[in-house]
């Protein structure tokens, strides 16, 4: 018996190959759309994939359950709860699936969704489970957050989840290993730990879900202080419910000129320069919305959530493209019809308008304050962040928020965005600048750079 666990950069999903090694057969568990990485690897450990296993309907990636199903022939999986419109065998509570002489049982762990279900791995049909693939039920040292269908849903889903919790996942061997579908950085948890696996019995001591406490105060301490979820997941519940196209029938997008990027831009297509800040800071397309390939590129292109809009990428170097288009497509953002074609040099030469951000270094931002000349400084990091420190007099508006539209910032001042290293105050900021407001200044290395040059926060 293996297992191999596939971790998808960017998303910090996790999948997994568990195979017989006898029999040369394997399931994949929680594929995401870009599957060549599943097959390549059963080429390289001489097995065949005969199963495809969903936990549930997820919400932050597209899943790959169709397009690995489309290359392997395996079928696929996945709770009968889920209600998913696409070929699939429905399992229920204790259902089973066979792996060779391996088996993989149904659980029913719902509170994240309605339908999760994690699988309990055996070694035979007769022995006891030796690990539990958790999906988005448990992750190291949290669970799976209950709010992602709507307010209307999060007191149940959470009240689910405590008995998932209590009644199911407590009541396991202390001994058996845990693999999550996510690690840290993903939003589907408040705090997720980073170390690979887990066990029941390291959760059941140290993580604050497993503590005795009442069905109330479990509600109380799960919600407390969760960040909002980002602004594409429903419309990606909507899709892995449909069942997502599959990449062959995606367009692949080609090189555009200046003149048909100016066109498609003047008919609504979003325009993001996936170039790092400095670069969007000295020269853009007005109108673009900064989103470097180097920073949390998925997570920001998911809160603008174009998906309904034709896309067109401004980038450092051509050869970016074919990246920047797969990773996009990780989370459905399938109409990416191009890119900028010798990027913004192209488009300066051929005469069009640009435009830049200013921004100013910390040691500017620290005179203007102490000298009392008129700035707001605006925080855009999560709660905890700022929570943890900040700059005196310092509003706190959540870039998601920002890009959102939610909430209204101080009018008549400049704008100094601040975030913790300056990559989501160009976002936020380059979002402001779109939306016509003017005076907005990026803080060049954020909080990392105020706190490392010896000014205070409060």
């Amino acid at each position: 018996m293996y297992i191999e666990r596939i971790v998808t950069g960017g998303l910090a999903q996790v999948a997994y190959l568990v195979g017989d090694e006898d029999e040369a057969v394997s399931a994949i568990i929680d594929p995401c759309r870009d599957v060549d990485e599943y097959v390549e690897l059963a080429r390289r450990l001489g097995t065949r994939i005969v199963a495809i296993l969903e936990t549930h309907v997820h919400a932050d990636f597209v899943s790959g359950a169709r397009e690995l199903s489309e290359r392997t022939d395996a079928p696929i999986y996945s709770p009968r709860l889920g209600e998913q419109e696409f070929p699939h065998v429905a399992l229920d509570d204790g259902d089973e699936v066979a792996v060779g002489r391996l088996r993989l049982r149904a659980l029913w762990t719902p509170g994240h969704t309605p339908e999760h279900l994690a699988y309990l791995l055996s070694e035979s049909a007769t022995s006891g489970p030796v690990a539990l693939f958790s999906g988005d039920a448990l992750f190291v040292g949290e669970v799976g957050r209950p709010d992602l269908l709507g307010a209307e849903n999060t007191e149940r889903l959470t009240l689910q989840l405590y008995e998932t919790v209590c009644s199911r996942l407590a009541t396991l061997p202390d001994g058996l290993t845990v693999y999550p579908g996510h690690g840290a950085g993903s939003s589907c948890g408040k705090s997720i730990g980073s170390a690979p696996f887990t066990t029941i019995g390291q959760e059941r001591r140290f993580s604050y879900a497993f503590q005795p406490r009442s069905a109330e105060e479990f509600v109380g301490v799960v919600l407390d202080r969760m960040p909002p979820p980002p602004t594409y997941y429903p419309i990606l519940k909507q899709v892995n419910r449909r069942g997502p196209a599959l990449v062959r029938d995606v367009s692949p997008g080609r090189p555009l000129t200046p003149t048909e990027v100016s066109r498609r831009s003047a008919t609504g297509a979003v325009l993001i320069d996936a170039r790092g800040p400095e670069a969007f800071g000295g020269s853009h397309i007005p109108g673009s919305v900064s989103i470097g390939l180097d920073g949390d590129f998925l997570a920001w292109s998911g809160w603008l959530a174009p998906h309904d809009r034709d896309v067109v990428l401004v980038l450092d170097r051509d050869q970016d493209f074919e990246g920047a288009r797969g990773r996009l497509r990780l989370i459905g953002v399938d109409h990416v019809v191009g890119y900028l074609q010798g990027g913004i040099t192209a488009w300066e030469r051929a005469g069009y308008d640009v435009e830049s951000l200013s921004s100013i270094s910390v040691h500017e931002l620290g005179a203007r304050l102490a000298d009392g000349k008129p700035i707001t400084v605006v925080d855009v990091r999560a709660d905890a962040e700022w929570d943890d420190g900040h700059i005196d007099g310092a509003v706190h508006h959540f870039a998601g928020d920002i890009v959102r539209g939610v909430g209204s910032l101080p009018a008549g001042r400049p704008l100094a965005v601040i975030c913790a290293g300056g990559y989501r105050s160009c976002v936020a900021a380059s979002v402001l600048e779109q939306r016509g407001e003017r005076g907005v200044i990026n803080v060049l290395g954020g909080m990392d750079a105020w706190r490392a040059a010896g000014y205070p926060v409060m």
